[in-house]
């Protein structure tokens, strides 16, 4: 009784001041419509009026968690299930903040006591499948989110399943490029191919061919690397491309990074190094990447270089800066922009970009993302080099995973 009473003075409390609130059933439409302020501002005033209504009460938590409030979700979510313990719905909100909070044991515990009594519930299957693949177990996760999709075949239950193949099957990229310069510097041209297999859950290798044809110069390198999941959130991963004889491209490409996931961001920490014959670039570069929202990611990236050639004493340090921005149009198309100071990208790191390289780049491309596992992408650059040197340059990547 205490706790009711207590409860109807907080409702009251957050609600005065504002008109009395609408029907249950006009508050839902206004979540529907992603009106979230509003149809908590509702489900609260009818709260407080009949604390007993339990449903209010879990509007509130839902809207609170949609709004990105999971610690006052929580709160909400527990009331419900001190009076109502046998409250399926209110268990799982509980859970789904846990889940929020990063608290992957406590969210696989609970949810594995939930699914005892209701084994066929797919909210539940997904939300073990999303805590499974937290805890760097892609494999029970795809069976939960396979399980999930059965019962209920929605697109987020099927993205949720398409999502976690992507990440755990073994990858082949193939990745071709046009570079066009202003002036009368010759066009080039390339490609390479890597191939990506899953040893185990842990640990991935890889294998790497590039040929380029550029500044009238054929080259090739080729080479490999490994990927170590380490800890859940913590991924290391290295390679060496070699390409002995190589003037434009590197003789010599040494990566050594870091991928450590907080919360909704990855944050990356890299080391590169590249042999090129009479010179050395070592970058050293943070970066990070986050969804913005459900529809919108962005990453950031800031590259110092060091460089040494023959042909001078001393270093010469570089600075370079990369935004790139992809939004989700429609469900599996993306539309991906960017913007770089300096250079533009690694992969096809050559001779012309080391010391200080001056340039900006703008980038714009889409991506397609087929429920074969299969993703196409392809985008436009355009480059203003120090010097009135313009570059246009035409990327087109296949990625398939199986």
């Amino acid at each position: 009784m205490r706790f009711s009473l207590l409860l109807t003075w907080l409702l009251l409390a957050s609600t005065a001041g504002t008109a009395l609130a609408q029907t249950a059933a006009e508050a839902v439409q206004m979540a529907d419509d992603g009106r979230d302020a509003e149809a908590l501002a509702a489900f609260r005033q009818i709260a407080a009026r009949n604390p007993n209504d339990l449903e209010a009460r879990l509007w509130i938590a839902r809207l609170h968690e949609r709004m990105g409030n999971p610690d006052q979700a929580e709160s909400v979510y527990r009331s419900v299930l001190l009076e109502d313990p046998a409250s399926l719905d209110a268990a799982l909100g509980v859970a789904s903040t846990l889940l929020a909070r990063d608290e992957i044991d406590e969210t696989i515990e609970l949810l594995e006591a939930i699914e005892e009594r209701a084994p066929q519930n797919a909210t539940l299957l997904a939300l073990l499948g999303r805590a499974h693949r937290r805890a760097g177990r892609d494999a029970r996760a795809i069976g939960y989110f396979e399980r999930a999709a059965a019962i209920a075949p929605t697109d987020e239950h099927r993205l949720g399943l398409e999502n976690a193949r992507l990440s755990y099957g073994h990858r082949i990229e193939t990745r071709g490029f046009n570079e066009q310069f202003s002036g009368g510097t010759p066009d080039s041209t390339g490609g390479d191919l890597t191939v990506n297999v899953r040893l185990s859950e842990r640990l991935r290798v890889l294998g790497r061919g590039h040929a380029q044809r550029k500044f009238s110069v054929s080259e090739q390198r080729g080479g490999g690397g490994v990927e170590w999941r380490w800890r859940p959130s913590t991924t290391l991963r290295t390679h060496l491309l070699l390409g002995p004889g190589n003037l434009v491209m590197p003789e010599g490409d040494f990566l050594g990074e870091l991928d450590y996931t907080y919360g909704p961001a990855v944050w990356t920490a890299t080391v590169r190094y590249f042999d090129f014959t009479g010179a050395r670039t070592t970058f050293l570069s943070p970066g990070v990447a986050w969804p913005a929202t459900d529809r919108i990611s962005i990453a950031l990236r800031y590259a110092m270089s060091f460089t040494e050639t023959s042909a001078s004493k001393g270093v010469e340090v570089g600075h370079s800066a990369q935004l790139r921005g992809s939004y989700r149009f429609l469900r599996r198309l993306f539309l991906q922009v960017g913007y770089a100071a300096g250079v533009e990208e690694f992969e096809n790191f050559s001779i012309d970009r080391i010391g200080d390289f001056r340039a900006n780049t703008v980038t714009g491309g889409v991506r397609l993302d087929l429920p074969t596992l299969t993703s196409i992408a392809a985008g436009y650059e355009q480059q203003w080099r120090r010097g009135n040197v313009d570059m246009g340059r035409v990327v087109v990547t296949l990625q398939q995973r199986f």
